[in-house]
């Protein structure tokens, strides 16, 4: 026998215990084994067989972390194995060699090898290993951040899954697919796919990939605010954690729930949930990203409870976590968070304070841009927005660029929920004590309908009643201006307050209509006067009234007819005299039927019941409220008209946000014509009122508008003109767009 085939079925034998041990996970010995026969090894000479003992040493080094000895093994195989052509061994090593490149951090090189496997399969005709790169390549890209081409390389992996009509892969893709869509923010595509991937999975009986994918879908309606559909799905994912037993998918199902419960203000639930998550979180692995991951939502639960003090705590600790491991979408909301805790302390805000909340709540966005994950983005502008570390036109701007990204995403609950931060900006909301209105200080509600106007002739003949008053409409008709209006009418003098039942949770609402004293719960270190105490000889407007639980419902009504508050976890009653305005969107008869809302507390609010027509029902009234609040906003002098071209646009528009909608549009044109050239109002509106375009990754107006701005500081910085004053913004806007 020649050395030759002495040395061959040496590397054959020693390959296939190498392999052995490896199946059998065995990674100790495996680098045992290689470096135990390396010496005799010839990498000069040595053919296929040699090439795959180095193969199977750089798998093994890298399963131990040795990532170093790891790279020198895979280039080594890549040499001996390359001397035979593109082999699939060859491209095989090039797998194991892009794993090791991608951990070591190298993403670039990570990369090239990926694309040299694809390649290798492909020209092999190796329908398996092609998709199986490309998957690898997909994870790349994803890795950072670059969701369009992960997406790109998945859908060619798709076909080739479905030519081989792999079931199992295709399903599995189809999962990855709508992960990639959720952090995009196309929440319907993610939807659609995640369901295929449930379907699939299920049919195919593999009760893991079916619980992962039913847990993904179900933070798609977590984060579109359909919290029925999402306790749906993640009681589904739960029945089958029992079957699975996977301690890793329990802590996600248990983070997930936890969210679901604050954002739905179950905030004694979430904690309980949360709670059971960390400690299983830390039982795998105290300080890794599963349980800073609790951690933070832990942290968002208490700023939600105002406990600032335990929301800081938890924050940092999950801090220095995501830090160690780089994880950007955490990083940002923790900045968020502390961002929160920094504004909201106890004692006033100092400008010290505003200065640290404003730069972290920028390193924030800044960090979740670079993400690439656009819904916690949206959270951050919302936070950035309702902060009042900074003054009305950021808080504007922010806000507006949160409503365009729920616009885009269809996803209308979030986008009205920020609609009626951006018309409530500047406006009484909820506050511990009354505002009064200063005497002889008429509020007016500007119209030019019949109908309205024959409401308006009505009011007046109520002001000697102290009966309640009931507004219906769409939401944004303005009825909380028309209960601003009666209060100037009935009770000038007093206090106007207002709550808005649906944007606070049911936790907290009952705290804030009744009040508390000191130690009525935990957190009560004070005493509190609630809002219908506050009311006391004014006005007291509970808008969206049907969106109130049962149980407050009950309490009241007790209110209504008793005219007495007892504060939570006080005895003493204190005996008001309010004029209550309930005003709600939805149609309480038909709640009333359902078993949604009490019967007697309808028939005692609905006595005297106002219907505000929507703004399509009534254009006339568009011009005269386009002007006004332009002219509010600076956009138009005293006695000056807007452009007819201007108001032919606002015309045109359907308006299904009413007038909440046409404000934030005023608004937006206030924001935006200050970021353009002078005089080209009608431009920026043009590009405001265009029709919503699908979810696919487009770039929005704000984002042009930043773009354009950031290319103008850019040109200044280079001694040129800044393009505001050398061109028009239509020709910017494509320009910004081409790149």
């Amino acid at each position: 026998m020649s050395r030759h085939d002495v040395d061959n079925a040496f590397c054959v034998s020693a390959a296939a215990h190498m392999r052995a041990l490896l199946t059998r996970r065995d990674f100790v010995g495996a680098v045992q084994c290689y470096e135990a026969q390396r010496s005799q090894i010839d990498t000069e000479a040595g053919g296929a067989e040699a090439g795959e003992i180095l193969h199977l040493a750089a798998q093994a080094y890298a399963s131990l972390t040795n990532y170093a000895a790891a790279l020198k093994a895979a280039r080594t195989a890549q040499t001996v194995v390359a001397r035979a052509g593109d082999s699939l061994v060859l491209a095989e090593v090039f797998i194991t060699l892009g794993g090791i490149l991608r951990d070591r951090g190298e993403l670039a090189e990570a990369q090239k090898a990926y694309r040299d496997a694809e390649s290798i399969f492909r020209r092999n005709d190796c329908l398996e290993g092609q998709s199986r790169a490309l998957n690898h390549l997909a994870g790349l890209y994803f890795r950072r951040a670059d969701y369009r081409n992960a997406l790109v390389v998945l859908m060619d992996a798709v076909e080739i899954a479905r030519r081989l009509n792999d079931r199992q892969k295709l399903a599995f893709m189809m999962g990855n697919i709508g992960r990639l869509h959720t952090f995009m923010g196309d929440l319907a595509e993610a939807e659609k796919h995640l369901k295929t991937n449930v379907e699939m999975s299920a049919e195919l009986g593999d009760d893991l990939e079916t619980l992962r994918a039913q847990l993904s879908l179900g933070y798609v309606y977590l984060q579109r605010a359909d919290y029925e559909k999402a306790e749906e799905m993640f009681d589904q994912a739960g029945s089958l954690l029992v079957a699975v037993n996977s301690p890793r998918d329990e802590v996600i199902y248990l983070t997930y729930l936890g969210e679901l419960r604050y954002r739905s203000g179950d905030y004694r639930g979430s904690r309980e949930v949360l709670g059971r998550a960390l400690e299983k979180a830390e039982r795998i692995g105290s300080g890794t990203t599963m349980a800073g991951r609790v951690m933070r939502h832990l942290a968002e639960l208490a700023v939600r409870t105002r406990d600032y003090r335990t929301a800081c705590r938890l924050a940092a600790r999950a801090t220095g976590i995501m830090e160690r491991a780089d994880e950007k979408v955490e990083l940002g909301a923790l900045k968020k968070l502390l961002a929160q805790v920094t504004v909201g302390k106890e004692t006033p805000l100092t400008e010290t304070r505003a200065t640290e909340a404003r730069r972290l709540f920028r390193r924030a966005i800044d960090i979740l841009d670079e993400s690439g994950v656009r819904w916690e983005k949206a959270e951050a502008l919302v936070a950035a927005g309702s902060s009042e570390a900074f003054d009305e036109r950021k808080r504007l701007t922010y806000l507006f660029r949160a409503e365009e990204f729920y616009a885009r995403g269809r996803m209308k609950c979030k986008q009205e929920e920020v609609s009626r931060l951006i018309s409530g900006l500047g406006e009484f909301s909820v506050q511990p004590a009354p505002v009064p209105s200063v005497a002889g200080n008429r509020h007016d509600y500007l119209t030019r309908c019949p109908a309205i106007e024959r409401i308006k002739k009505q009011l007046p003949l109520l002001t000697r009643s102290d009966l309640p008053v009931l507004i219906t409409g769409e939401t944004g008709v303005g009825k909380d201006h028309l209960a601003r209006y009666y209060h100037s009418l009935v009770r000038p003098d007093g206090p106007y307050v207002a709550i808005n039942c649906a944007s606070v949770p049911e936790t907290l609402l009952e705290s804030e209509l009744f009040g508390y004293q000191r130690g009525a719960f935990t957190g009560a270190d004070q005493n509190k006067i609630g809002l219908l105490e506050a009311a006391n000889g004014g006005v007291f407007l509970l808008d969206e009234i049907g969106d109130m639980p049962l149980s407050l419902q009950a309490k009241l009504l007790g209110v209504l007819e008793s005219r007495k508050v007892t504060p939570l976890g006080g005895t003493r009653q204190v005996e008001i005299d309010i004029i209550l305005v309930a005003a709600t969107n939805r149609n309480l008869e038909q709640m009333v039927e359902q078993g949604t809302f009490r019967r007697d507390l309808y028939y005692r609010l609905s006595g005297i019941t106002f219907h505000l027509p929507p703004l399509r029902e009534r254009k006339e009234d568009i011009p005269l409220l386009l002007e006004h609040l332009m002219r509010r906003r600076g956009l138009l002098k005293p006695g000056q008209k807007a452009g007819s071209e201007l108001v032919q646009q606002f015309l045109a528009h359907d308006w299904p946000g009413n007038i909440r909608e046409l404000d934030n549009m005023v608004n937006r044109l206030e924001v935006l014509s200050q970021s353009v050239a002078e005089g080209q109002l009608h431009e920026v509106a043009r590009s405001i009122l265009a029709p919503e375009q699908p979810a696919d990754g487009s770039v929005g107006l704000f984002e042009r508008v930043e773009q354009f701005e950031r290319g103008g500081r850019r040109q200044q910085e280079r001694g040129g003109p800044h393009p505001r004053y050398s061109r028009g913004y239509g020709e910017n806007q494509a320009e910004t767009a081409r790149h």
